[in-house]
């Protein structure tokens, strides 16, 4: 066996953790402008597109998180046959080029900024975020959740400084245009250097040995298989029985995992509620202007924490049961921002939210595991293309907070009790 494998790396310690740099720097400009839409959602209603409603404005975000979320579930097989190269730079390419479109946007039309942003961004930030996630994971046989806790805290750290950004150009005298514009600049460098230090391992059959002796703690969900099914398939005698227990289940007949593909849906209906209205619910409660327009950064500040913190304790306790207390926690924090009407209580509300909605919980090992981290995605990412806008409709143009507060944390607080019964009643056997 490779001494890099021995040392829990596929190709090396040094092009495992500059891949994670590059993918930080790639999620840090496509998903950090994806995570400041809140900024840009005030601001269309408010004046770039204040014909439409705020439910109606809320689509072009929840299009961006659909497409950044379920593209994985079709380009999942695409990865795993070895074309995540040529994924990642059209990816790059059609991001950067839809970011330049949208500043050409005129006021009051809609279907350019649902076409340019929604659909063509969102097109782009798919292609980027699944890919990396998947090359992160590639490298890594061993503190593979903290890896992949520090990949996506890139995408908050980039929504805290696109947020800060893009309040202080759209006040300035540059305007729409040249805002955008100037964003786009700072995607396309940082998109260029990050796909520049990405290190692709080499294709190698996946061995069990390595797998199967692979510290994953109790509850951590790999790809459909647990732990004591990696023990029956080590400990198996020859025989039927045992090639049977050799050969990976598709995921979809294990009953955790598909406890967790119920629990994505559920959970994305309301996650997104807070990012996109909370800087809209700071104004319309009289909150200070400047600290409304942090209001955003601070929230992804705090999300960046809890990407990789709760991810590091993951690797030790288990992904699920770090997983499920922070979605009990964080859904019912969105119950509090009804009462966060002043300074302090808006900033305490963000920094709780932010770190307790970070949470991931599904790492996947294997050949197929492009496919199977894009089937959980999916779930995740319908409940993000409705569960935005029925908040906004809730809401409504008179503004009743409360109806979309309880629905995004009624909706989290049902996804927690999914993510339970999958933690304690364990895999199905057939």
């Amino acid at each position: 066996m490779a001494s890099s494998t021995t040392d829990g790396y596929a190709r090396g310690k040094w092009q495992a953790w500059l891949t994670v740099v590059g993918a930080f720097f790639m999620q840090f400009s496509v998903i950090g402008f994806m995570s400041a839409f809140g900024v840009m959602q005030a601001y269309y209603v408010r004046t770039f597109l204040s014909h439409s409603s705020a439910s109606a404005i809320s689509w072009i975000g929840s299009i961006q998180t659909l497409l950044d979320l379920t593209l994985g579930a079709f380009l999942g097989p695409v990865l795993d046959r070895g074309y995540l190269r040529h994924v990642l730079i059209g990816g790059s390419v059609i991001f950067v080029i839809c970011h330049f479109l949208l500043s050409l946007a005129q006021p009051q039309h809609y279907y350019q900024v649902l076409l340019s942003q929604g659909i063509g961004m969102g097109l782009g930030m798919g292609s980027i975020f699944l890919p990396t996630s998947v090359l992160v994971s590639q490298h890594f046989h061993k503190k593979k959740a903290l890896a992949m806790g520090i990949v996506p805290a890139g995408g908050s750290l980039g929504a805290v400084v696109f947020s800060i950004a893009l309040n202080y150009l759209f006040n300035g005298p540059l305007g729409f245009g040249w805002a955008i514009r100037v964003t786009a600049f700072i995607c396309l460098g940082l998109l260029l250097v990050g796909n520049l230090l990405l290190f692709y391992p080499r294709p190698t059959a996946q061995p069990t040995t390595v797998l199967g002796t692979q510290e994953n703690p109790p509850g951590t969900l790999t790809a459909g298989r647990t732990d004591n099914e990696d023990a029956a398939t080590k400990t198996d005698g020859p025989g039927e029985d045992a090639d049977e227990a050799a050969t990976p289940r598709p995921p979809l007949l294990d009953r955790r995992y598909a406890y967790i593909l119920v629990q994505g849906f559920l959970t994305g209906l309301g996650l997104w509620f807070p990012p996109s209205y909370v800087q809209l619910f700071a104004e319309q409660h009289g909150v200070g202007r400047e600290l409304s327009f942090y209001s955003l950064a601070i929230l992804n500040a705090a999300n960046a924490l809890g990407r990789i913190l709760p991810n590091w304790l993951g690797d030790r306790w288990g992904a699920l049961a770090v997983y499920v207390p922070c979605l009990v926690v964080g859904s019912v924090l969105q119950f509090a921002l009804l009462g966060c009407t002043t300074a302090y209580g808006l900033v305490l509300f963000t920094v709780f939210y932010g770190f307790f909605s970070g949470t991931a919980s599904i790492s996947a090992d294997g050949a197929d595991v492009g496919k199977r981290m894009g089937i959980a995605l999916f779930p995740v990412g319908i409940g993000a293309l409705v569960g935005t806008p029925i908040g906004g409709a809730l809401i409504g143009h008179d503004y009743v907070w409360w109806k979309g507060v309880v629905f995004a944390a009624v909706t989290g607080l049902a996804g927690a009790a999914v993510a339970g019964s999958a933690l304690v009643r364990g895999p199905c056997r057939r």
